[in-house]
């Protein structure tokens, strides 16, 4: 719910199941350490490792988005997106049950085209 108010791409919901339970589960490992229930110490140790990997991972997933956006770009043009990559790229729609006659009908992406 948290991303969708924040306007953020991410529907099929990867962020939500990776990051907030893996930031979850991390310093639960140590809040529930069997025989040594909420040790300070063992979650200090869990939450520098959930800071050193938001560290790598950001300032890796910057530099890799950067060099794509500069060289390929990070996203499709509207017609392509609007029909979906499964026909784009496979000539098939991957999801017949959902929006079947939008990958065949052209009208709408001209109205897409001009946002």
């Amino acid at each position: 719910m948290l991303l969708e108010k924040c306007r953020l791409d991410d529907f099929v919901g990867a962020v939500s199941v990776h990051c907030f339970y893996g930031v979850w589960s991390t310093p639960a490992a140590g809040l529930f350490l069997q025989g040594n229930l909420f040790e300070a110490h063992q979650i200090l140790v869990q939450l520098i490792g959930i800071a050193a990997t938001f560290i790598w991972v950001f300032f890796a997933k910057l530099i890799m988005y950067s060099l794509i956006k500069a060289s390929i770009g990070l996203r499709v043009n509207t017609m392509h997106q609007y029909r979906g990559l499964d026909l784009t790229e496979h000539g098939e729609v991957g999801y017949p049950e959902f929006n079947n006659d939008a990958a065949y009908k052209i009208d709408h992406v001209k109205d897409l085209q001009k946002l």
